[in-house]
């Protein structure tokens, strides 16, 4: 109680004067993820950013005020991995926007295709994320991957950081699984999956010397002010990939098994970029190695079968070690129609053997660290973006109802596809007798 109470003098005695159009929240137990919960507290909210935490706080008379008593403030959660805006409904091609053609497209930036009007993001939102990576999918190089806020008339409206890192699929030579192991094709043999494996890999690796062979000559011509030559020929996938083999922006590589996750780990230090495994199935067999390298991994759904060959709980206990050994862990959906699930995967894992606390870290704070944005994200701070949802308890509880969404200081109206249909139907006339 006495460090609650040294907390909140802190915060008082920062409160800011406040103005017309804040927004309040008072009585609640605030959770801040980085800190210990505040009892009783006061959250004011002023130009889309948190301006106070703290108790009995002064509170303008023309302010709205939520009030708070026996429910729990959260920051908004962060999906790591999904395809929000980018499809409406799955297998039909004419509202799909996920992938482009061939095998290199990094400069193909995410956010230009997203749907800010899709069913999806209010479905998603209406469950406490309010931030989610979207991604495209496809080839080696599917392009750059974007941050997104659930809430926003435009793409740009709704950037909370446009490249955020260049995703690459890693190539595999296991067997796909389902069907007999052969997968939708003709089955290959084990040679012909190592030939193609060994080509695709060598791929990238040529690739990514290129866009560093490229940014080196481009930044000798122009060092030192010089204006650009007009014999060098500007290349877009090149350009795209400079920030990348400078180490500014994170390879989102998309890595499932063992051998995917080690050869990725060996490709970044040759390559000398930055990592991020998602998917992560067997990261937990090369959990000291992430850890060592600092290498964070977003899991992949932990709704899924373990391999004919793995411990039961391989796939649900896997974040737990991950997170043990001290890698950085977030979770990912994977899609736009269960990204609402987010929670509940930290739920599970959280059964088998991850903490409570890394759980919540898992969809908050750590996934703000991996995408660079903890500074305005992922944590309640004053002076921090106002992404927050009101509930009635943890969110990662399936019992748990979120009573309200704030995103950017915006209260968000429950008003998506399924809450309509639910108000339409329980307004439908009755039979008569």
């Amino acid at each position: 109680m006495k460090t609650h109470r040294m907390i909140a003098a802190a915060l008082v005695c920062a409160a800011p004067v406040l103005g017309a159009q804040s927004l309040v929240i008072r009585n609640a137990t605030v959770v801040p993820v980085t800190g210990p919960r505040i009892p009783n507290a006061t959250i004011v909210v002023q130009n889309g950013r948190i301006a106070a935490i703290g108790p009995n706080l002064p509170i303008s008379s023309d302010a709205t005020v939520i009030e708070g008593s026996g429910l729990f403030v959260y920051p908004g959660l962060i999906d790591s991995g999904t395809r929000l805006g980018l499809t409406e409904v799955g297998g039909v091609p004419g509202p799909d926007d996920t992938r482009e053609l061939g095998e290199f497209n990094p400069q193909d930036v995410v956010l230009t295709a997203v749907n800010p009007s899709s069913e999806h993001i209010a479905i998603t939102r209406a469950n406490g994320i309010t931030s989610a990576i979207t991604s495209a999918t496809g080839g080696l190089v599917s392009g750059i991957a974007a941050l997104i806020d659930l809430a926003g008339w435009t793409p740009n409206d709704m950037a909370a950081k446009a490249r955020a890192g260049m995703v690459v699929n890693w190539p595999s030579a296991a067997p796909p699984r389902g069907f007999g192991g052969f997968g939708f094709g003709p089955p290959r043999s084990p040679a012909e999956r190592q030939a193609e494996y060994v080509r695709q890999v060598r791929d990238i690796y040529r690739y990514f010397d290129d866009a560093r062979a490229y940014a080196e000559v481009k930044a000798r011509a122009t060092a030192n002010g010089a204006t650009l030559p007009t014999s060098f020929r500007i290349d877009l996938k090149m350009e795209a990939l400079t920030p990348v083999v400078r180490g500014e922006m994170p390879v989102i590589v998309e890595a499932s098994n063992a051998q995917q996750i080690r050869d990725a780990l060996t490709f970044a230090d040759s390559a000398k970029v930055r990592i991020v495994i998602r998917g992560g199935t067997e990261a937990w067999q090369l959990a000291d190695a992430l850890a060592a390298k600092r290498v964070p991994v977003v899991i992949a759904p932990l709704t899924s079968v373990p391999g004919g060959d793995e411990p039961y709980d391989a796939v649900y206990a896997n974040p737990g070690v991950l997170s043990k050994a001290g890698v950085l862990i977030a979770f990912e959906s994977g899609s736009a129609s269960s990204a609402r699930d987010l929670p509940y995967h930290a739920g599970l894992a959280e059964a088998f053997g991850l903490s409570g606390d890394d759980a919540l870290k898992a969809i908050t704070i750590n996934p703000a660290k991996i995408w660079g944005v903890d500074k305005d994200y992922g944590s309640i701070e004053a002076g921090k973006v106002a992404n927050l949802i009101v509930t009635t308890g943890d969110p990662i509880d399936i019992r748990s109802l979120i009573k309200e969404v704030i995103v950017r200081g915006q209260r968000m109206p429950f008003n998506d596809r399924h809450t309509r249909l639910y108000e339409q139907y329980r307004a439908r006339p009755k039979p008569k007798p």
